[in-house]
């Protein structure tokens, strides 16, 4: 399989003057793998491979000084042996192929134990993975012609852990969580280094999407970009999209794949940014191209039917409808064209969600309503009073009348 050649999008200088080769620092951010992910039912290994074939690409041919993963490596705690073996050979092939450090840290999905392993097991002059929290934030010092760069790993921790680490009950948030870490992480920044730090948090003004998992329940779960006061540049890890939060230089990179329909048709990407000695000098996005994009095609079922003739495709698919009548099971006409077609919904939003063996599934409990709902998806028209109360009675269901 041939790997996509990446594309520079975008990039941002920050006008002091033309940078000669050798006198800057060179850091590639990336976050948000999730490596063994499912979506919808099909195991993603496949497609995050060839993402992260691109990745290494990209830090070799920048010749980054520095890549930064800013959590969630993994999208369970306890990862798959195939998701394991991934990050593995990935680790292996970027310190045999690179001379560039490599910065990781725990996200809210993974294991900060099972990560943190990995860090035992390279030069530690070279990785620096940040997993359980510490009460000694430990920083990767680097030199450029500049002087020192300071690299600070702060991973995502609980709230109950951060309390016994820093040995401070007063912590009742993720953001009193972050202002322990950072106020360790500082600590070990030598005076008058430029200050780069990894965090995986909701930083206030960041936009969500459908694919992250909430970081606290039932409490304020967003931190204040004023944390990082100091920082020359923050690389962020938790939300999927590539956004700045506050400033040019607090930056979410965004996940290297879509993970679900709302960021569908959306141009996922990892950062280049460049040091000088004042701070940022210069930043590029950097495209990547998956081997399976996530869209949503839309029309007349025979229309889609005849485009999709036309131009089979193995791209992960939600079809919206436009039919206004009875269809007949029109994921199986898709299917033969479109093999990973994941949801058909019907205009009035009528939502078939197709499970790992295709099959409808409903987050309805009324069983009544079920069949309501599936009447009304095949025919195109709801079921009417007489029909409502035949599903009622086969159901063994008292009718409901309006009074």
């Amino acid at each position: 399989m041939n790997v996509v050649a990446v594309k520079v999008r975008w990039s941002i200088p920050f006008n002091r003057g033309i940078l000669e080769l050798g006198k800057y620092m060179k850091l590639l951010h990336t976050a948000d793998w999730h490596l063994g992910k499912s979506f919808r039912g099909l195991s993603l290994l496949e497609d995050q491979r060839f993402i992260l074939d691109q990745i290494l690409d990209a830090a070799k041919s920048h010749e980054v000084d520095v890549l930064i993963l800013a959590g969630d490596v993994y999208d369970k705690p306890s990862p798959p042996e195939g998701a394991v073996s991934l990050f593995r050979h990935f680790l292996e092939r970027f310190y045999a192929e690179t001379d560039a450090a490599f910065v990781a840290i725990a996200g809210n999905h993974d294991s900060g134990h099972r990560l943190g392993v990995f860090e035992k097991l390279l030069d530690p002059k070279r990785i620096l993975i940040r997993g359980p929290l510490q009460a000694e934030e430990p920083a990767l010092i680097l030199e450029d012609e500049h002087g020192s760069v300071a690299f600070s790993a702060v991973p995502y921790g609980e709230i109950y852990a951060a309390r016994r680490v820093f040995e401070d009950e007063s912590i009742q948030t993720p953001e009193d969580v972050l202002r322990a870490e950072l106020e360790a992480a500082r600590k070990a920044v030598p005076q008058g280094a430029r200050w780069v730090v990894s965090a995986h948090a909701f930083v206030t003004g960041g936009l969500p999407s459908d694919s992250e998992r909430p970081l606290a329940v039932g409490r304020v779960e967003t931190v204040s970009n004023n944390l990082f006061d100091g920082a020359a540049y923050v690389a962020l890890g938790h939300l999927h999209r590539s956004q700045q939060v506050g400033s040019e230089t607090i930056r979410y990179s965004g996940s290297p794949l879509v993970f679900d329909f709302d960021e569908a048709g959306s141009q996922k990407s990892c950062m280049i940014v460049d040091l000088d000695s004042d701070g940022v000098s210069h930043m590029e996005q950097i495209d990547l191209h998956p081997v399976r994009k996530v869209r949503e095609v839309r029309g007349l079922l025979a229309d889609l039917l005849i485009e999709a003739e036309k131009e089979p495709s193995e791209d992960y698919l939600r079809a919206v409808l436009l039919d206004e009548g009875a269809l007949v099971d029109p994921v199986s006409q898709l299917r033969p064209f479109y093999p990973n077609v994941m949801q058909v919904q019907r205009e009035k939003k009528q939502d078939m969600v197709l499970g790992k063996a295709g099959r409808a599934t409903s987050k309805l409990s009324d069983p009544s309503a079920v069949i309501s709902e599936f009447v009304e998806f095949v025919r195109g028209e709801a079921v009417s009073d007489g029909e409502d109360g035949v599903i009622h009675s086969l159901l063994g269901e008292p009718v409901r009348e309006d009074v």
